[in-house]
This record gives C-alpha cells, structure tokens and sequence, in this order.
C-alpha cells in the first residue's frame, strides 16, 4: 500500500482536469475524481509494477514515518508531495520507489498556457439531413430538402465548437444558451451511426456504388469567433447576439465543407431548405 500526500491546492487543480470549476468534494465522489485525475500517472505505474492500482480513499495527510519528498510543478503551482510507501524492502529502496522515480521522470515540467484569447470558431446549426451522394449530384435549384432532424422548428438550434456542443434557443435577435458545450454524441449526427459488416470488396467500386455512399447535411444559419477563455466558462442563461438574420439564407455543410445555399421555406407542416443552386460535389 502506498499514502501519497499533496497539497490541497495541487489536488484541486488536478480535479479541474476532469471538469473545469469543480472544486474538491467529498467521498467517495473525490476519490473516484482523483483517480480519473491521475489516470495518465496511475496508468504508467500500472505497467512498470504490472499491477492494477486503485484510489481507495482521500483524507487529510496524518501518516507519519518514512517518506519520499517530491517537488511538484504543474502550470502555476508549485508545492511538495511526501510519498509513504509499505512495502517488503529489494535492499535499501523499495522497487516501487525506483519505479515512480522514473515515471514522474518523465513527466512534463509545466502545463502548456493557452491565451484565453485564442479564437474558436461557433457555428449555429438549425439541422441535418442524411442523403445520397447520387441524391446531392442530381440537386437542382428550387428542390427542397426536408432535414431529418430540425431543432430550429421547435424555436432551438444547436452551437458547435469542433466535438463540442451545447444547445440554445432563439430569443429574437438573441440566442440563449440551455447548457454548457460539452463532449459527448452530436444530436444531429449520432443518430445516423451505425455498425455494419464488413464485406471483402471483391471489385472497385462502381459509380452506382459511389452514388449509394450516405453523407451528412448540416444546415447552418452563420459562424463566429468566440474566445477559448469565454467557451470554458459560458453556461446556461448565456446569451449570444444573433450575427446572421434567421431569413438570410442558410449554409449547406458536408464534412465540413460548403457546398450550396438555400433558403428557410415550408412544405406542408415540415420545413424545409430549398435550394438555391446546385450542391457543389465536383471539384
């Protein structure tokens, strides 16, 4: 068994790993984050002793008798950790201790500072529709596409940031945030994964192969910068100035690229995007 003792500071900062401003709370809760906090720790030490290790429990230090003292550095902080290792001694030093030695090792010396300034890019997505690539080739101008999920008819749309999301709704020339962006399935495009089995292609191709690969549609109503140091932190209540009017026309997205325009328009009791031009599928 090994009692490992930082700083309360120290612990706090590794815990906003897991999720930034969740401070330190109680057990089990903060043994189980401690330990997702030094997972990468925890797993190398786990292969150099070939043994699972597990946080059993945080307390305030108290363990008294011999030790290992560790200068930590991690971004701004600076303290000392006592390791009190129980063990059967190899000689003089415990093997363990030699391990850890080499694993903190190789540990960076300091976290790497992002300038809260840094720009990310917000795209407001209002829906997505999973098509044919031999559907998008034959798309003319003036046919409407009607998305198979469509937030924005029910007064939402969803805010991306590469993986991250959080959904928003309108509030006349406003958005208001309903969460915070989070990384988990997007709700416009998780619907659409699936597993299938794998087949040996006995031939290439051909282009009726071709026109039956599915792509996803995202339909956009604008983009803009938004500082990294404001995405960490917006939360529910957060409102947003709309940069783009909901009637100017919508950007069509595939794989991250722009390849059409069209406009908001009603087929039925659906809405609908009608083109306003071809989609650009050819280089």
């Amino acid at each position: 068994m090994a009692v490992l003792s930082v700083p309360r500071p120290l612990a706090e900062a590794l815990i906003s790993t897991v999720q930034h401003g969740l401070t330190l709370p109680s057990d089990p809760t903060r043994s189980l984050v401690l330990e997702l906090a030094f997972e990468s720790w925890l797993t190398r030490l786990e292969d150099l002793l070939a043994r699972d290790l597990q946080i059993i429990r945080i307390d305030e230090a108290t363990t008294q008798g011999p030790y290992l003292e560790l200068d930590i550095v991690y971004g701004t902080l600076a303290g000392t950790a006592r390791l009190f290792l129980f063990s059967c001694l190899d000689g003089s030093v415990p093997a363990a201790f030699c391990q850890l030695g080499e694993v903190i090792r190789q540990l960076p010396r300091e976290m790497r500072k992002l300038s809260p300034e840094l720009p990310i890019m917000v795209a407001s997505e209002i829906g997505s529709l999973r098509v044919s690539v031999g559907l998008v080739r034959q798309a003319q101008t003036g046919d409407a596409l009607v998305p198979d999920v469509i937030p924005f008819a029910g007064g939402q749309i969803i805010l991306t940031a590469d993986k991250l999301w959080a959904p928003a709704e309108f509030a006349g020339d406003r958005l208001i945030l309903r969460g915070p962006f989070r990384l988990q399935p997007h709700p416009l495009k998780s619907a659409y994964m699936m597993t299938r089995p794998q087949t040996q292609p006995s031939a290439l191709p051909s282009e009726t192969d071709i026109d039956s690969i599915e792509i996803t549609l995202v339909f956009e109503c604008g983009r803009w910068p938004l500082p990294l140091g404001t995405l960490r932190t917006v939360n529910e209540g957060h409102v947003f100035e709309l940069r783009r009017p909901v009637d100017r026309p919508v950007d069509i997205i595939a794989n991250g690229r722009l390849i059409g325009h069209g406009d908001i328009v009603r087929v039925g009791e659906e809405l609908a995007i009608r083109l306003r031009g071809g989609l650009a599928v050819n280089d």
